[in-house]
């Protein structure tokens, strides 16, 4: 047991040094401004929301990621003319926490590229602060050479940075629900390389590890097909993350939703993640018209299991999506 546990704590801390500080793109693509700034408001609507992700449940340590945020957009006729969201969020993984927040813009406009009529391209920009603390003071790690290492705590650091995004969509956002179509998405994430800590051995001053914030490139693509004159669609998708320290990751999933209903989806990651999801949309149909009015209340849930290399200790997962969506009017 206690073997399993070391294990599971390097892992842990082997993630948090490598994966560079993003979180994981959440399942829920309604919050996927976080990650690519041009679809900042992508339902057309304002909207105020909330997830909370903790993964592999019960073990101390483990990734743990909440977000709060905020998306306005701004329209001219058949399209969003630009959009502003503001985030905060907390992301916790082994001695690594942060808090941060963030601001976006995105401006759009009709490329009418590919021969398409009612296309639009989003430009999005993406400016946060974020405050890292580390906490592995008498933490001892045992490295692959034998050598025991005691590594001193890392000191508070702030970290400022830029994040810039493309959004491209083969209809005006406002047919999105009844013409079928294709997307795709493209953001450069964290282009301000810093180092974000330093931590020493017992005894001298020469760095055994570092902790660096390093340029990501996100890319995704989907299609969302809508039967003629039904209520309903389905919709696959893919995401790439490529870090420049030559670190890959894709995740690819598939979407059923009942307009203003309800949606499943599932899929799976190349971190050895598999995942499903559900959700309820309770509009001024339901039983909940009298508090959402106008607007639309969007409840999700997501469970998760790891099928990969740390599959004995990664326990399922869970991520909690709420979202209010104000009037389209």
């Amino acid at each position: 047991m206690k073997n399993k546990a070391l294990f599971a704590f390097l892992v842990v801390l082997n993630y948090s040094l490598s994966g560079q500080q993003l979180p994981a793109w959440s399942s829920f693509y309604e919050t996927g401004f976080v990650w690519n700034p041009a679809l900042t408001a992508k339902l057309n609507a304002a909207e105020v929301s909330l997830t909370h992700r903790q993964d592999w449940l019960g073990f101390k340590g483990a990734p743990e990621y909440t977000n709060l945020s905020f998306q306005m957009p701004f329209r001219s006729e058949f399209y969003t003319k630009s959009a502003i969201g503001v985030f905060i969020e907390r992301d916790k993984i082994g001695p690594q926490e942060k808090y941060g927040g963030a601001v976006t813009y995105n401006y759009r406009f009709r490329p009418q590229m590919f021969g398409q009529q009612e296309d639009v391209l989003g430009l999005g920009m993406l400016f946060n602060l974020s405050q890292y603390r580390y906490n592995i003071s008498e933490t001892i790690v045992y490295d692959p050479s034998g050598l025991i290492l005691n590594l001193e705590e890392g000191s508070t650091v702030l970290n400022p940075n830029i994040s810039l995004g493309a959004f491209y969509i083969s209809v005006s956002e406002f047919y999105a629900l009844q013409k079928s179509h294709y997307y795709v998405g493209l953001s450069l994430n964290q282009l301000v390389p810093s180092s974000l800590a330093k931590f020493y051995g017992r005894g001298d001053n020469q760095s055994l590890q570092k902790i660096q914030a390093t340029p990501h490139v996100m890319l995704h693509t989907g299609y969302r097909f809508i039967p003629l004159r039904s209520k309903h669609f389905y919709e696959p998708q893919v995401m790439l993350i490529y870090g420049l320290e030559k670190s890959i990751q894709a995740m690819a999933s598939l979407r059923y939703e009942l307009i203003h209903k309800f949606w499943i989806a599932g899929g799976v990651a190349t971190t050895g993640e598999v995942f499903g999801q559900a959700g309820v949309i309770l509009g001024n149909q339901s039983f909940m018209k009298n508090v959402v009015k106008d607007g639309m209340l969007r409840i999700g849930l997501k469970s998760s299991i790891n099928i990969g290399s740390i599959r004995q200790i990664a326990l399922p997962g869970l991520e909690f999506y709420g979202a209010y969506v104000f009037s389209l009017e």
